[in-house]
């Protein structure tokens, strides 16, 4: 998948409250786990890279249509906003800590991260459409940032909560033109960014609307993370009633599940990279097998 022009996106700050920390986690060893739960449990299911400027990153073994936040899973609403649900036995990790990187020849490559979140994501409201995109590198909620056009996965607003919610994801190569049209505004706490222009005509194979970028964001000390839509504006889209789910913590790694109102997930409290760095040289996380990076043409 070749990469697209940036998209410019509009930033809108609703809120910002205490979100909860991980509680009853259990980890084997100390209080706090450092990358090596990552590096251990990630290496039967992709490779890890050691890459420029980033460290060691990790590739899936999966298909090339795989897309973060889209494939093999669905969104849930759980007491600290919209979660991912991965059917990935690695989908605790990947989707909940860290960034997300595309580049040609390699595909999505994922950079640990220490900070915990239901989704590292942004969100966007296209007229009849939600749209999310997994933040890049070192992006956080609130940054003057473009995510890349081929990065947003659109979906009709009342299929958002959908189990099968990628069965109505819009192709990206053949049912989305993007049309910059950039206005910058800074309002005290609302800051519009840009206005995107979209083509909302499906049948022209394209989708048209000013993108919104919806933040209603979280914050834990310094770490933010977007909660998503509002649950009633996606009940009203939807025409249902939406049931949250309270994350609960599996005791180690596992595939995350719901069931009776429960998101049983693994979320170990990570120590921070400086932290990490600071152990002493035979303690420092490393995988176990490592490929060193090579500029693909």
């Amino acid at each position: 998948m070749a990469c697209s022009a940036p998209m410019q996106t509009t930033v809108t700050v609703r809120e910002q409250v205490p979100a909860p920390p991980p509680t009853n986690v259990v980890v084997a060893g100390p209080t706090e786990a450092t990358y090596q739960v990552f590096y251990d449990e990630l290496a039967p299911y992709g490779r890890w890279i050691n890459y420029p400027d980033y460290g060691y990153v990790w590739i899936p073994t999966v298909g090339g249509s795989f897309q973060p936040y889209s494939t093999n899973g669905h969104w849930v609403y759980s007491n600290s906003g919209w979660a991912w649900v991965s059917n990935y036995q690695w989908g605790w990790a990947v989707f909940h800590y860290g960034r997300w990187l595309f580049e040609d020849g390699y595909g999505w490559l994922w950079i640990p991260g220490h900070e915990w979140a239901p989704a590292w994501v942004t969100w966007g409201n296209s007229g009849g459409y939600y749209g999310w995109a997994p933040l890049g590198p070192r992006i956080n909620i609130g940054d003057n940032w473009n995510p890349p056009v081929h990065s947003w996965t659109f979906v009709p607003r009342e299929h958002m909560n959908k189990p099968n919610v990628e069965s109505y994801v819009i192709d990206r190569n053949t049912n989305v033109t993007i049309v910059k049209n950039i206005t910058i505004i800074n309002n005290h706490n609302t800051t519009i960014v840009n206005n995107n222009v979209i083509n909302n005509n499906i049948t022209n194979n394209t989708i048209r609307n000013n993108t919104t970028v919806i933040n209603n964001n979280q914050q834990v000390n310094k770490p933010v993370y977007n909660m998503g839509p509002h649950v009633n504006e996606v009940e009203k889209a939807s025409n249902t009633h939406i049931e949250q789910v309270n994350i609960t913590e599996h005791a180690k790694p596992a595939t995350s599940t719901v069931s009776n109102n429960n998101l049983y997930m693994y979320r170990p409290t990570i120590m921070h990279e400086a932290k990490q760095q600071q152990l002493p040289s035979n303690n420092k996380p490393l995988p176990k097998n490592v490929e060193q990076y090579k500029k693909r043409q």
